[in-house]
């Protein structure tokens, strides 16, 4: 099974490096936690890469589609933990904000290989992750991007998840060990559906928990041909950009 992490209400600790004292920029700064830079005119955003509103879910890419499918890969990721209806989701790019930094950018290009690190060279690898989150380097590269977001995106949906579960169970009266989720919505012990739509409102008041990543062996999304997600908009030349940061808007 996945790792255990701790999240924090509305943004992720991510990719947060080991950084020892003495460091220029700070050990404090390496390790504070970007603000979530969404604010939808409706809905909730629960974390900087999902928005659940009126319409349904929305996946934020924070990486620029150039061809190479990040647009619906990285968009599977959070859709494969929160159990969100792949072929239903919206997916939007993300705003400029140092909470879309790509951690794997530096660290990609250390001259060493990634297979075969000594403690020392973890090390600084782990220094070097740490710069693009304080430069709030939102860049695409480098084919980093599946990289850095693999585990942060996944965070995402499964937290989500588990708190929508946690919001169903407070208006059912029921034990979360008793729910589960599917194609975006909770399913209660009766049969009972309770869409994310629904629950929106009352998880953004939950204290998100403590989650486990998947096994790849329940995976239904990743490790699989999926339609891209960006494929008909631009065959129809409808592709649009929509979205809004705090202070900011385009």
């Amino acid at each position: 099974m996945g790792r255990a992490r701790r999240i924090t209400r509305r943004a992720f600790l991510v990719a947060t490096a080991a950084v020892a004292g003495g460091v220029g920029f700070g050990v404090w700064k390496a390790r504070e936690v970007p603000a979530n830079p969404l604010a939808p005119d409706a809905g909730v955003s629960l974390n900087p890469w999902l928005i659940v509103d009126g319409g349904g879910v929305t996946v934020v890419v924070p990486r620029a589609e150039m061809g190479q499918g990040v647009r619906t890969t990285l968009a599977a990721l959070v859709a494969e933990e929160l159990d969100a209806d792949f072929a239903a989701i919206r997916v939007i790019h993300g705003p400029p904000a140092q909470a879309y930094f790509n951690g794997a950018l530096m660290e990609a290009g250390l001259p060493m290989p990634n297979f075969a690190l000594s403690d020392r060279q973890r090390w600084i690898g782990a220094q070097m992750a740490a710069l693009p989150k304080v430069l709030s380097l939102q860049v695409t590269g480098g084919s980093t991007s599946t990289v850095d977001a693999f585990e942060k995106m996944r965070l995402a949906g499964a937290t989500a998840r588990e708190t929508f579960k946690l919001a169903a169970a407070a208006r059912a009266g029921a034990d979360t060990a008793q729910l589960a989720t599917e194609n975006g919505a909770v399913l209660m012990p009766d049969g009972t559906r309770l869409t994310y739509v629904e629950l929106a409102a009352d998880a953004a008041r939950i204290e998100p928990p403590e989650v486990m990543l998947r096994d790849p062996g329940q995976w239904r999304l990743l490790g699989r041909a999926l339609p891209r997600t960006d494929m008909a908009e631009k065959v129809t030349g409808s592709a649009t950009r929509r979205w809004r940061c705090r202070g900011w808007s385009g």
